[in-house]
């Protein structure tokens, strides 16, 4: 693919994400239609009138530009339908909505229901009284929500209503791009080398301008998520290590996985505008053949198959990066929503508090069962006699494999760290990036934010 070319399809990318929302590090919202397993209930405070007339809820969420169809959005409309409800949906980007939720709490105008990534994001808003109390409903309901998915905030009440699938980082291989080249998926670190060199005599040979590795790290997460899987590949006790105080940031893993970021930098594995590349436009630029490796997160394996076909490519593991091979590095993962725990919030003033939080669980138990029995993604819920599907994509089987063989779940670093720390230490993977810091400075600088 010629330069001229390409650079007039990214500029048909750019004008599309600048309309189009960011990539949420979500998954597929499912929905279809069933039986409703609350009925609204009489209050007599006079806050639920126990009649769905005149019920009018605002509710605000992601908007997934990735993942197949909007079934999300349809069944936000289908219960609104079924319950004669009127919903006034409004769809953001994530960046977006974070903004949103923080303007309309200082403004005391939230929504009724809105949704947030989990972690310590939603803190403030927990710490504000702003959303309802959700142990009670989750319990009234019946609904048994696996204890990872319910964990309480620190002062006991559960926010959080989950409704977002499991992500985990993981890495697509391209497999025309492999057979044209000739090459095999790395399992080494030698082995990324490599392929990385065999990519660049590739395209001094052919005059094009094929990326060994997919990277679009304008939105700061996805160059975050590299060095995380890097360093997890070398150690993957290197956080445990870290919080726990037996490790220093600039001791040898965190360094050497810096250095070998920048040798792959260097070594031009990456596109030469990645750093300007938003993460949807590299999503794109991977499904058209531009990059051999992407390392992403699994939640968008729907789409890729959906604009490249099921056999196009596979999930794999990153490659270990340890000076020593170790056998079994594909048993150790990077959890991208570990305790993060994404979902649906409601807001302590809603004039309809019942109706909300039971349309909330009615939203995630539909979600569940689609996402489970039509997608093959894990169950959120305890012992409800869901079944995948008996023929699953090969690289769904793929991520089942993975997560069924996993030794540990490493949370993703911003997961788990206060909002500012995980601001400021996504900026500093950028600069790593971008070479206005070096390993070294990286990591006497990073030990200020990594307060696990």
């Amino acid at each position: 693919m010629g330069k001229k070319y390409r650079n007039r399809i990214r500029e048909r990318k750019r004008i599309w994400v600048r309309i189009g929302g960011i990539l949420t590090g979500a998954a597929l919202l499912g929905g279809i239609a069933g039986c409703g397993i609350f009925d609204a209930g009489n209050r007599e405070d006079g806050k639920s009138s126990g009649k769905s007339e005149g019920i009018s809820l605002d509710v605000w969420v992601f908007f997934d530009e990735n993942t197949p169809g909007t079934y999300y959005v349809d069944l936000w409309k289908e219960l609104a339908e079924e319950k004669g409800y009127d919903i006034d949906l409004k769809t953001y980007s994530t960046e977006q909505i974070k903004d949103k939720l923080r303007i309309s709490l200082t403004c005391k105008e939230l929504p009724d229901i809105f949704a947030v990534w989990g972690g310590t994001y939603p803190d403030f808003l927990f710490d504000a009284d702003a959303c309802l109390a959700m142990q009670d409903y989750i319990e009234e309901s019946g609904m048994k929500f696996k204890d990872s998915y319910v964990v309480p905030y620190e002062d006991g009440n559960n926010y959080i209503i989950p409704c977002l699938v499991e992500a985990y980082g993981v890495t697509y291989c391209n497999q025309d791009l492999m057979e044209q080249m000739d090459l095999e998926m790395p399992e080494t670190w030698e082995d990324l080398l490599g392929l990385v060199e065999k990519v660049n005599a590739y395209n001094e040979e052919n005059g094009t301008d094929y990326a060994a590795i997919e990277l679009g790290d304008k939105d700061n997460w996805l160059g975050e998520l590299l060095y995380t899987t890097m360093v997890n590949s070398i150690d993957p006790y290197a956080q445990d290590k870290l919080a726990s105080g037996e490790l220093s940031f600039e001791d040898d893993v965190f360094l050497e996985g810096a250095d070998k970021l920048c040798t792959l930098r260097d070594m031009g594995a990456f596109p030469d505008d990645f750093l300007e590349t938003g993460e949807v436009e590299a999503i794109e630029n991977f499904i058209d053949n531009e990059a051999v490796l992407f390392p992403h997160q699994s939640t968008i394996v729907y789409y890729l198959m959906e604009k490249m076909g099921e056999d196009a490519f596979a999930m794999e593991q990153f490659p270990c990066c340890a000076e020593e091979y170790r056998p079994d590095h594909a048993s150790y993962m990077v959890d991208i929503n570990h305790t993060m725990t994404p979902g649906l919030c409601v807001s302590s003033d809603t004039e309809y508090p019942d109706e909300a939080a039971k349309l909330c669980l009615e939203f995630a138990d539909q979600v569940n069962r689609r996402n489970v029995t039509e997608y093959g993604y894990l169950d959120m819920m305890e012992n409800d006699g869901l079944e995948y599907p008996k023929d699953l994509p090969v690289p769904v089987e793929q991520l089942h494999t993975m997560v069924e063989n996993a030794k540990k779940f490493t949370p993703l670093w911003y997961a788990v760290l206060e909002r500012e720390d995980g601001d400021n230490w996504r900026n500093l993977t950028k600069r790593l990036f971008g070479s206005a810091v070096s390993p070294e400075e990286f990591t006497k600088e990073g030990k200020k934010y990594l307060n696990f």
